[in-house]
């Protein structure tokens, strides 16, 4: 019997990046890591192109993302875990190695086999935990050493790992020392075979040692270290699933979730129940992420798609019990296609973690980091309660922080989208995403908007657009500012020339559409014309400004990058910067008419 029901108007769609799905109001979405091999300094230093499974946490009011990262491929022999942090989930220092790769001794190693195996090999990082505040406010930050000595014999979650190391994270964002909270000596490594770290029992930090004694006993969270450390029959008699997750419903009930939509239910004190499938949680190898959420709701984040090859859109559901959720919308409606091959680099935003029960959270709003395409990180900060917008009126101009609230941001790191001094301004430098700022309006047939905006940057073969869309990310027409200074109108599926704009000057802008007429009004300083639809809709519920028109780079795919890409292949031109391209909102409404 299912434990989760999700009930849905419409299945996503993965033809569009959004599933076609509805789009959650007021979401800001910031690019934490831009993997660049090309300009390391602009990423991490490294130039490391396989970044992955993020881990989030909140601690005396910063952000930390913890992330394992390889040169190139998934499960490359060699790789290590890094951390960034930001005061407000927007600007993020610039990640640095907290776990670093160590060499360990294959001579002890009880895995596969195969012919002609190295003396030693360098461990490769994985994790599917990643921070544990104990009751004594110490925050510990983990992550498993695991052996990835060939592909094709060991991977660092198959059990035969080295062991998962620990060390503290202080309020002031510094962290102590190394070491092994358990050696895996059912996969043959203990302290004597591993000296790279002492084992956690020899700290001189009698806290820290209380936090790790006390999360050691801790039975909800230790599941999530089921994979690495499954030979453990002493932490783990019964088989789970993977990369669990886990939250108690409003019964007591603690529900724990695993990739492929299955789950398991506990009374509190029970270890272990008995894992079910929930067909309504369609999904596949990406994770599952569900919370009980500060507004006394709860929250499943997830891919709703069965096509573990496009791990896309990137979808919350919402409910009131823990058990039974509804309304999809998308959480992030956009994703760069992926610059680099690598081995099983599946494209899309995915592996969303959210902040785990028990550690400290941030009020009203719920945060998740995810990668996208496995080369980049990102998180999402979406607004509570999750709601979508009624309003009949609206009238907004920046100078008033709140009005930022209801807005829903995409913003690359060479694309930024932030609050200005009055204003909300997008600067675009990035050759392969653009930055996307939208509203999210109740879906109406006729209505009218008015926007002050500037264009701030243009340059030959620029674009910065204004769209009217719909629910199910349908463009029914919009304004397409050039880099030759024209303004053309999106309209009956082409842009048409209409008037000319200057670079620099504030804009006064007003579209009146009319989705039963099949037509807009559009007005730029006085110069008005009515124009025709792009496509039949039946109501237009966001408007979209974004710094590039149509997305048309091709996303590559497990498919079209072959099972195993290779280093060489890079989409060609995403590595440095291109010539800016800008446009700023300085005041927005909108009524029904």
């Amino acid at each position: 019997m299912a434990h989760i029901s999700v009930n849905v108007s419409r299945q996503p769609d993965i033809r569009f990046l959004d599933g076609g799905l509805p789009h959650q109001r007021g979401v800001k979405s910031y690019q934490i890591l831009r993997a660049n091999r090309a300009l390391p300094d602009t990423a991490e230093g490294l130039g490391w192109t396989y970044n992955h499974a993020p881990m989030l946490a909140w601690y005396h009011g910063r952000y930390y993302a913890e992330y394992l990262s390889n040169p190139v491929n998934e499960h490359d022999a060699t790789g290590h875990t890094l951390l960034s942090s930001s005061a407000d989930g927007v600007e993020w220092t610039r990640p640095e190695v907290i776990f670093p790769s160590i060499e360990v001794p294959l001579d002890c190693y009880r895995g596969r086999r195969a012919d002609g195996m190295p003396a030693s090999t360098a461990t490769c990082a994985h994790q599917r935990m990643g921070f544990y505040c104990a009751k004594n406010g110490v925050m510990l930050v983990l992550c498993f050493y695991g052996i990835a000595y060939d592909h094709r014999f060991a991977s660092p979650c198959d059990g035969w790992g080295v062991g998962r190391a620990v060390r503290r994270l202080f309020p002031d964002g510094s962290l102590g020392e190394i070491f092994f909270l358990i050696y895996n000596e059912a996969a043959g490594y203990t302290q004597a075979n591993v000296p790279s770290f002492s084992h956690f029992k020899n700290s001189t930090d009698t806290e820290f040692k209380a936090a790790c004694l006390e999360l050691l006993v801790n039975r909800r969270v230790m599941n999530q270290m089921y994979e690495e450390q499954r030979k453990d029959q002493s932490l783990f008699p019964m088989p789970l699933g993977k990369a669990p997750c886990f939250y108690t419903a409003a019964d007591g009930k603690t529900v724990t979730l695993f990739k492929l939509g299955l789950s398991m239910l506990t009374w509190e004190g029970e270890a272990f129940g008995k894992i079910v499938e929930n067909p309504d949680i369609k999904t596949s190898m990406g994770k599952v992420w569900g919370q009980a959420t500060p507004d006394g709701r709860y929250a499943l984040i997830y891919n709703p798609t069965p096509d573990g090859q496009h791990r896309w859109p990137l979808a919350v559901v919402s409910g009131e019990d823990g058990y039974c959720f509804g309304n999809m919308r998308a959480l992030t409606a956009d994703f760069a296609p992926a610059r680099y091959g690598g081995r099983d680099k599946n494209p899309g935003p995915q592996y969303v973690r959210g902040i785990i029960e028990g550690n400290p959270r941030p009020e009203n709003v719920l945060p998740a980091v995810y990668s996208v395409n496995k080369e980049d990180i990102w998180i999402s900060l979406a607004p509570l309660p999750l709601k979508d917008e009624t309003s009949t009126e609206i009238h907004e101009n920046f100078h008033d922080p709140s009005a930022f609230a209801c807005w829903s941001v995409y913003s690359p790191v060479w694309a930024p989208v932030r609050l200005r001094e009055g204003e909300l301004c997008l600067i675009d430098t990035e050759p392969a995403d653009m930055g996307r700022a939208e509203r999210c309006l109740p879906p109406c047939e006729k209505g009218e908007i008015r926007l002050g905006l500037r264009v701030d940057a243009a340059c030959p073969g620029s674009e910065v657009c204004v769209w009217l869309r719909d629910d199910m990310g349908g463009y029914a027409g919009g304004i397409v500012f050039d880099g030759e200074g024209r303004a053309l109108a999106y309209s009956a599926g082409r842009t048409e020339d209409w008037t000319t704009y200057e670079v620099g000057k504030q804009l006064s802008l007003r579209l009146a559409f009319d989705c039963a007429g099949n037509c807009f009004e559009a007005e730029l300083d006085g110069t008005i014309k009515r124009f025709r639809l792009s496509s039949a809709r039946n109501s237009v519920s966001l408007l979209s400004m974004c710094t590039k028109g149509f997305w048309s780079v091709p996303y590559p795919t497990l498919s079209t990058l072959g099972k195993y890409g290779t280093f060489e292949q890079v989409l060609p031109g995403s590595e440095c910067p291109i010539p800016p391209r800008g446009l700023s909102l300085i005041s927005f409404n909108f009524k029904r008419a």
